[in-house]
């Protein structure tokens, strides 16, 4: 058990290491390396606004450290470095749980390779979001503890679930989605027990669930309190959904097949990949199978444990975004309710395989579980870096070539002719995240174009007086501008030389 640990621990170097130290960085990273240096505390501002202090507070700090467009491989690699205490700690979790080595193995490592782990590793500001989730983890086996004491332990079952309900508030605190991934370790649990009375796995649901939402509410009421004692502003973007029919409507239609497809990607502008209606199809199968098999083996009070749960689960996984009024189905607020459609999807695969006809169903089993993992691991490689370091890459070696022709003595005129979405040079692109365009607004222009200026004068306090910047959609007349960095032309391949007007 050792072994298998530390090669889940080392799994995602395995996958993401090509990519983590790439020379590149993704929208916001620039800005905030800026604002780390030059305005202390507006990182813990703004994420405090939206309810996230904790997550501005490690974000700031680490950002700080980094210092430079070098130093976000830093935190991607932190981020992969949480990604394998994760991977580890569920692994060892699972088998505490019940599940066999194989299955359980196979678990751990695609929870560390779904879609939604592959935006943590792949956008350095995102490492956070790995601290949140082991805190998840912490809270599920503390509270797991404090159930399962004895009833005269009283302090014990106390310690355990308070503690629960601890790691749960601190990591909504750091990020609110990550915390529901107490509903994954949840569903993990569930479908491996074997109760002949529906109201036992309830009890035992609802309490877990209990600790669950109180973590939830104390992290609720610390940031009401902080907005109360005027410690910090709260953002616009911290207000409730009002119109839940509708909202349950887009569930089902723009964020739960996200999750059903599990490690296949959705696109955007156009129609999903080629396997990504498939694996929906193929999810569900597989449930309503190994569903029929609950029921040969365990009958009704199995069926309904299993969908009692998986109704539930799903719900509190997404709880938060669902009562959220913003709608954006990013992968990376997905990951708890992926990762319960993926348990089940496991499960029901071994229940499958144990009802084979012949006695070599669970190996069998085992090795489609496998060979789904071993393309689950290649598809998250190469979305790493051909939807992440590569196309970013290319951005910024654009715009670097602009930098270089800045000259401090001449003070020239930038202008950046800002890219369209459609102008990526990633093969597909999924909203912000996957194969997105990082210059498509002139914030985020500046922001590069200042932070590769710096890098080329270290020794200037305030580069922004040795050049005229601009950027816009529409190209002005050559007369208007010194050195032009055309982003809608990205190339595959490197970029040739930037024009010069004059």
């Amino acid at each position: 058990m050792p072994g298998l640990t530390a090669l889940l621990f080392l799994l995602p170097w395995f996958i993401y290491g090509s990519a983590v130290f790439q020379r590149y960085g993704l929208r916001d990273d620039y800005a905030i390396l800026r604002e780390a240096r030059e305005e202390p505390g507006k990182i813990l501002r703004v994420c405090a606004a939206m309810g996230r202090p904790l997550y501005g507070w490690l974000l700031e700090a680490s950002v700080r450290e980094a210092g430079n467009i070098d130093g976000l491989a830093l935190l991607r690699a932190l981020s992969v470095t949480g990604l394998g205490l994760l991977g580890a700690a569920l692994f060892l979790l699972l088998r505490r749980e019940g599940w066999r080595a194989a299955p359980s193995t196979l678990l751990a490592a695609f929870l560390t390779l779904m879609p939604s782990a592959q935006v943590i590793a792949s956008w350095g500001i995102c490492w956070p979001q790995t601290v949140a989730l082991l805190l998840t983890v912490g809270a599920f086996a503390l509270a797991r503890r404090g159930f399962e004491a004895p009833p005269e332990a009283t302090w014990r079952r106390w310690a355990g679930c308070l503690g629960g309900v601890v790691a749960m508030g601190t990591a909504t605190l750091i990020y609110q989605v990550s915390g529901l991934f107490y509903a994954v370790l949840l569903a993990a649990a569930l479908v491996l027990r074997r109760d002949t009375d529906l109201r036992v796995p309830a009890r035992w649901l609802a309490r877990h669930l209990l600790v669950m939402g109180c973590g939830l509410g104390v992290a609720f009421i610390v940031t009401k309190l902080s907005f109360a004692l005027g410690l910090f502003a709260p953002s616009p973007r911290i207000a409730f959904e009002q119109h839940f029919l509708d909202k349950a409507g887009w569930f089902l239609t723009q964020v739960l097949p996200n999750a059903l497809a599990l490690s296949a990607l959705n696109t955007t502008g156009s129609v999903p990949t080629a396997g990504y209606w498939p694996m929906v199809g193929l999810t569900l199968t597989v449930l309503t199978l190994g569903l029929f098999v609950e029921g040969r083996r365990a009958g009704r009070i199995g069926v309904g444990t299993w969908l009692v749960g998986l109704g539930v689960l799903s719900a509190a996984a997404y709880s938060v975004s669902f009562l959220a009024s913003e709608r954006w189905p990013t992968y990376r607020t997905l990951y708890a309710l992926t990762g319960v459609w993926s348990v089940y999807f496991v499960a029901s695969l071994m229940n499958l395989g144990s009802r084979w006809p012949t006695t070599h169903g669970p190996r069998v089993a085992t090795a489609l579980l496998g060979g789904f993992v071993a393309v689950s691991a290649l598809l998250a490689h190469r979305h790493s870096l051909e939807l992440f370091a590569l196309p970013q890459g290319r951005e910024l070696a654009l715009l670097e070539q602009g930098a270089r022709q800045v000259v401090p003595t001449r003070q020239a005129r930038v202008f950046v002719l800002t890219a369209r979405q459609s102008d990526s040079s990633a093969p597909l692109r999924y909203l912000d995240e996957f194969g997105s365009v990082s210059v498509d607004t002139e914030w985020v222009a500046k922001e590069m174009f200042r932070a590769l200026v710096e890098e080329r004068f270290p020794e200037e306090r305030d580069v922004s007086h040795l050049y005229r910047f601009a950027a816009g959609p529409v190209l002005p007349e050559p007369r208007a501008y010194d050195i032009l960095v055309d982003m809608r032309a990205q190339p595959r391949e490197p970029p040739r030389p930037i024009h010069l007007a004059r």
